[in-house]
């Protein structure tokens, strides 16, 4: 009776070691058992290798092998390749982990790097200890890939990032905007109120010349608050961007035209080399307005009679053009904070011209915007060269 009940017993067993096999093989994590030998779970120089490693792989479902890209023949002959797949900077970690969980035996849980078919996969291994009477200990768990969740973490981490620094970088204008706009209308405020108090005493030269004052000032703040909304329209995405074959020429006759008197004001001689038939794909109204920013800034800092020379240089995918004068140059001190909207930076010109400061960063702006780069050499005494690159047609 007894052996007929062991025999009705086996077809059961195999029915349910199908069923649990096909369970594993359709699961979507990769489930695998594998067996740790005691004598050696504790050397941490075996789970940094791929030869002589500590374990074996008694089983493991089809998605394991698939996230790994290897077939089951391969990995019985090469049950240590996995650890070849480790990235270098994870290899560490990883040994360490395997130490201490099979040291104290607590559950495994190890999110590390692979690299597959020459890819970087995020992969999680989590698993739980049964120590057998040898002491040797079985490891059950699952393997799962979490590319797609590292990007993600990685993309808010970015995203926190930024934020906080447009945050630290938005408080830092505004302290600095407030000090600068306070300056001129204390100015427009104060010579308003003498005005006001005293318009019936003061003479016709006294009333012009303190009128002059206000206007001036007015003026100052009135470019201020004109390129704080250019540079914030820029920073937000709402200045339309629509890039057209321009010929060069073109744009600078017409820049330098508009500037001619401010130029010729100071006698500043400005040369410009043959355009000839070069082209860029460019936005006209953001290229006519980082020219006349830095053409400006090169006639503000030139002395009278000096030259200003603008340069256009044609690679195969990009035009170089260059703003290069004769002024004053920039100290080394200065040039970092030039690109830097933290720091807003601005001096006077040979001639007590005013400026924003925010000229450079709307250029630098439009420039990025079209996948270029700008940057500046300069010494002091001798002058400063400011160059941009734009795509060309």
């Amino acid at each position: 009776m007894s052996n007929q009940v062991k025999a009705e017993e086996q077809p059961t067993m195999m029915l349910e070691h199908g069923l649990y096999d096909d369970l594993a093989h359709a699961l979507p994590s990769g489930v695998y058992r594998t067996r740790v030998f005691h004598d050696v779970s504790l050397i941490e120089d075996k789970w940094v290798g791929s030869k002589d490693i500590p374990y074996v792989v008694e089983f493991a479902n089809d998605r394991f092998f698939e996230m790994l890209h290897f077939d089951r023949a391969f990995f019985r002959k090469n049950p240590g390749v996995i650890h070849g797949l480790i990235f270098e900077a994870d290899k560490a970690g990883f040994a360490k982990k395997n130490v201490e969980a099979n040291l104290n035996i607590t559950p495994f849980v190890w999110e590390g790097r692979l690299v597959i078919n020459d890819s970087i996969v995020w992969i999680r291994f989590n698993s739980i200890p049964r120590v057998l009477e040898n002491q040797d200990i079985i490891w059950t768990g699952t393997m799962d890939d979490i590319t797609l969740r590292k990007q993600i973490e990685e993309d808010h981490k970015r995203k926190n990032t930024e934020l906080q620094q447009l945050n630290a970088d938005k408080d830092s204008l505004m302290s600095i905007l407030a000090h600068d706009l306070i300056s001129p209308f204390n100015s427009i405020l104060g010579y308003l109120d003498l005005l006001a108090t005293n318009i019936r005493q003061y003479d016709m030269d006294e009333i012009e010349e303190q009128v002059t004052v206000v206007n001036h000032s007015a003026t100052n703040a009135f470019h201020l608050l004109e390129d704080l909304l250019l540079w914030t329209r820029s920073q937000s995405g709402a200045i339309p961007f629509e890039p057209k074959v321009i010929s060069l020429k073109w744009v600078y006759d017409e820049v330098l035209a508009l500037l001619k008197t401010t130029a010729d004001t100071k006698n500043i001689t400005i040369k410009s080399n043959d355009a000839g038939n070069i082209t860029v794909f460019a936005d006209s109204d953001m290229l006519n307005t980082m020219l006349r920013n830095l053409i400006s800034n090169a006639i503000k800092f030139t002395r009278n009679g000096g030259t200003i020379t603008i340069c256009t240089e044609q690679k195969s995918s990009a035009v170089t053009i260059s703003i290069s004068d004769t002024g004053i140059g920039i100290a080394p001190e200065i040039l970092s904070k030039l690109f830097d909207a933290t720091q807003l930076y601005t001096s006077p010109g040979t001639a007590n011209e005013k400026g924003t400061g925010f000229g450079l960063l709307i250029c630098q702006k439009f420039v990025e915007k079209h996948g270029g780069k700008i940057w500046v050499e300069s010494e002091l005494g001798k002058g400063s060269t400011f160059s941009f690159t734009l795509p060309s047609s």
